[in-house]
């Protein structure tokens, strides 16, 4: 008589499985205290490690473990990082548009309109311009929705998208820019723990509001939205 074989219990699929879990909760910690960590750099110290005498020993080591760790990426998700974090005053309507990511899509918005002779400031201020130009006219176009909506216009056309800038295309490809960024700063400083002092930052502190002048941020106008890095043919560089 033969014996019917004892099922067994897939235990490297279980290990596997388990494993899985453990790397992407080891990642999400990774990413958590690295976006921490670049804020801190970025919002509170202007981007840089302050000079002995001006911050407290703990201070200054904990930026420059966190510089060390941002020089080690990439110059592009560095720039990303420095321009999600570092605080910049832009028009309300830009703001309301793209929140925190405002400088990041100012600056793709830029690189896809290649100028020379023109400084940093004024390359900035012609994409703005343009930037608001698309809202407007997104906005006038629901809004002439909206009306024949409500007057039940059966003569409506149907929507169409604006030409031009496409304004959530961009917002996507600025949020993913820094994503990525994040991500890669997180492989940098692996499983450290967290590196910002215990002490509160002061708060009478005014946090910078302009890029330093010898910082470099090199930047990309990419179309493919799954790279994860800039073509070299892409790459423009903003001082």
């Amino acid at each position: 008589m033969t014996m019917a074989k004892k099922a067994v219990p897939n235990v490297r699929k279980g290990k596997k499985t388990g494993s899985a879990v453990a790397k992407k909760l080891r990642q999400g910690r990774r990413e958590s205290h690295g976006r921490r960590e670049a804020g801190w750099f970025y919002k509170v110290l202007g981007g840089r490690v302050p000079d002995e005498g001006t911050a407290s020993p703990e201070v200054r080591s904990a930026a420059a473990q966190i510089e060390a760790w941002l020089k080690a990426m990439p110059a592009f998700h560095r720039g990303a990082l420095s321009l999600r974090y570092t605080p910049k005053e832009w028009p309300p309507v830009i703001v309301r548009e793209f929140r925190e990511l405002s400088s990041l899509a100012v600056r793709l918005e830029c690189a896809l309109h290649p100028a020379t002779g023109k400084t940093n400031r004024e390359l900035e201020q012609a994409s703005v311009e343009r930037i608001e130009k698309a809202i407007e006219a997104r906005n006038a176009q629901i809004e002439a929705i909206e009306k024949a909506t409500a007057a039940q216009d059966t003569t409506c056309p149907k929507p169409m998208p604006v030409a031009g800038l496409d304004l959530v295309r961009l917002d996507h490809r600025a949020g993913r820019h820094v994503a990525l960024a994040i991500g890669a700063l997180g492989k940098v400083r692996g499983d450290a723990s967290c590196v910002l002092p215990q002490a509160k930052p002061d708060k009478n502190a005014t946090p910078v509001t302009e890029l330093p002048p010898s910082s470099s941020v090199q930047w990309v106008a990419s179309d493919t939205e799954h790279e994860d890095a800039p073509s070299s043919g892409e790459v423009r560089t903003w001082h």
